[in-house]
Parts: C-alpha cells; sequence; structure tokens
C-alpha cells in the first residue's frame, strides 16, 4: 500500500530518500507544491513538484510543470503521474507538461535516445525508465531537442560569408566577456537572453536575480576567450558561452571538447546573421587552445541554432518533453 503526501523542504527531514533530492530547491525554484509517494516503512518511492501559478500561456490554455521527478517503481510513478495532473486540472490548467522544473531556464526535458557518447557538462540525464513512466501515464511527446557533435571543427565550421564587413561597417565588435569590467554587462546578458528566447516555446521570463545566480558561478570558471560578447553602440547585443567539457577528463590538459551551451542575439533583423559570428569567432579561439571537437548542447529542433549546427555536426543524443492534455 503506498501513500501519497504533501510535501514541504522541512517534512524530508525522518524519511528515508534515495532519489538524492536537494528538498532547498523546492523554496529556491519556487514550486507550488510538492508530492512524494511513500511506502509503509516511510522510503520515498516517487516524488515531484508542481508549478501552476507562473506558468506558460500554450493555445488558449495554461500549462502546468511537474519537475522535480524522481520514481524507483512504474507503480509508485504512475500514482504520482496521476495525482499530479488532476491537482493541476484543478488549478485550472489545460496541459501538463513534464519534466520540467517550473521554467526552461531550469531543469527540464528526458534523455530519450542514449547513443553511445559518454554525458558532457552541464547535460542533463535520468534513467532510462523514466520516459516509459510519463508514457505510461498518458503523455505524448510535446516538443525534441537533440545534441549534435562536430567531431573536427577545425575543418567543419558554420559559413559566414561576408558577414565580418558588414558587422563591421555597421560598428559592432566582438570581444572577450571581461568579468572585471563595467557592472551593467551582465545587466546586459540577462537582457539579451530574455530578448533572444522570447520567441522560444514556453518562455517565461527570469529575474535578474536568478539569472545571475546561474550564470555568474559558470562565468568565474571558463577561460574568457570562450566567452565572447557581441557589443554595437556601447551596449551588448549578443553572446556566446562555451565551456570545456569538464566530464571529458580529471585532467584539463587532455580534454579537447567544448560544448557550445548557449548563444543569443537580440532580435532586430539587423543583427541577424551575429549568431554564425560568434560561433566561428570562438571556434577560432578554441582551435588556438587545443580544442578540437564541439557539442551543440540541447537545441529545440525547430530553432535556427539547430539549422546551423547540422551543416557540420551529427546528430550524437536526443530529449523529449513530454505533455498530457487535462480534459475539461
Amino acid at each position: 500500500m503506498y501513500d501519497i503526501f504533501d510535501m514541504q523542504a522541512g517534512d524530508y527531514r525522518g524519511v528515508v530518500d534515495t532519489t538524492g533530492f536537494d528538498a532547498g530547491r523546492l523554496e529556491r525554484e519556487r514550486a507550488d507544491e510538492h508530492y512524494a509517494v511513500m511506502d509503509a516503512n516511510d522510503r520515498v518511492l516517487a516524488r515531484c513538484s508542481i508549478w501552476w501559478r507562473d506558468a506558460p500561456v500554450v493555445g488558449q490554455g495554461t500549462a502546468g510543470a511537474i519537475g522535480h521527478y524522481a520514481a524507483l517503481d512504474a507503480e509508485a510513478a504512475g500514482l504520482l503521474l496521476d495525482f499530479a495532473c488532476r491537482q493541476l486540472k484543478q488549478r485550472r490548467c489545460s496541459l501538463a507538461l513534464g519534466p520540467l522544473d517550473g521554467s526552461t531556464w531550469r531543469r527540464y526535458r528526458f534523455v530519450t535516445e542514449r547513443g553511445h557518447a559518454k554525458p558532457f557538462f552541464m547535460e542533463p540525464d535520468n534513467p532510462d525508465e523514466w520516459p516509459a513512466h510519463f508514457a505510461g501515464a498518458g503523455f505524448g511527446s510535446y516538443a525534441r531537442y537533440v545534441s549534435e557533435l562536430n567531431d573536427n571543427f577545425p575543418i567543419r565550421q558554420p559559413e559566414i560569408g561576408d558577414l565580418p564587413q558588414r558587422f563591421a561597417r555597421a560598428g559592432v565588435t566582438i570581444e572577450q566577456l571581461d568579468l572585471s569590467g563595467p557592472a551593467t554587462d551582465l545587466s546586459d546578458i540577462h537582457a539579451v537572453a530574455c530578448a533572444a528566447f522570447t520567441g522560444s516555446p514556453l518562455f517565461t521570463p527570469i529575474d535578474f536575480d536568478e539569472f545571475a545566480a546561474i550564470y555568474a558561478p559558470l562565468l568565474t570558471s571558463v577561460d574568457p576567450r570562450l566567452m565572447l560578447i557581441a557589443r554595437h553602440e556601447g551596449r551588448i547585443v549578443g553572446f556566446v558561452f562555451a565551456p570545456p567539457d569538464y566530464l571529458q577528463s580529471l585532467d584539463p590538459a587532455a580534454i579537447d571538447t567544448i560544448v557550445i551551451k548557449t548563444v543569443a542575439v537580440l532580435p532586430d533583423a539587423c543583427y541577424r546573421g551575429l549568431g554564425r559570428m560568434l560561433i566561428v569567432d570562438m571556434l577560432r579561439n578554441a582551435e588556438s587552445m587545443g580544442y578540437r571537437q564541439a557539442i551543440s548542447a540541447l537545441m529545440y529542433c525547430e530553432n535556427r541554432s539547430q539549422q546551423i549546427s547540422r551543416d557540420c555536426a551529427r546528430p550524437m543524443r536526443e530529449y523529449r518533453l513530454f505533455a498530457r492534455e487535462l480534459a475539461a
């Protein structure tokens, strides 16, 4: 016999949780509610959080999110996901999306086609059975994402044609991010990211403090030659962030792969092509540093970045976000 409990962060004291959950995330990531399926011995068999207050609008309705997900067996998973969907329906959500930790700025998606490549730095991972838990609870595929590997980027790079001359004439410059520079730079990067991704599926705004908490620690640990910004008339209008694949080796000298994590450019027509320029300039820096492979990470399959990548890279992993309609 299993029971479902409405949990708070403090409730994890005294229970046997083998899922490795950091209960502090409930407050940091502003989960609206959190549930756990437990057996008679107070052992957590499955858990998830739901969000509906700041959920994205989808079509004519509102989507609720199911995240912070883990399950040790399919029976507990089915119980939990059905319960979470009923709760979201009561909050007038027309669609349940998962796994999605409340926002696409946080952890979301499942690995659904693993391939043979090893996990890379900042890549989400999950047990192979978890997508089947969602499918068994009536969820279908909502969005598809891929990561692609360019295993010899000094030879294969995006074409840029006359873009350098065009942007030079317009006064756009590309430079390394100087973390000791103006305090407004991180604020500008936040503004560029929000503007660039506004049209992305399930976009919700992120405040500066949360954005800085995610990115600032990463920026201070990566060589600035792999973090380039485009500046126009004194303000940042685009950036690329490509850390080394720190999971490739414990020896930094043995790492020959970078992970192109984020490319963002203001959506103004005058900056069309600037993303390609940022990538190519960054790849030149990476080549001079001894890197030879580049992973284009976690791209939405309908996104322009995936169109740029597929010209010179091959698929290495696939991910899915799932959805279940909540009948009226």
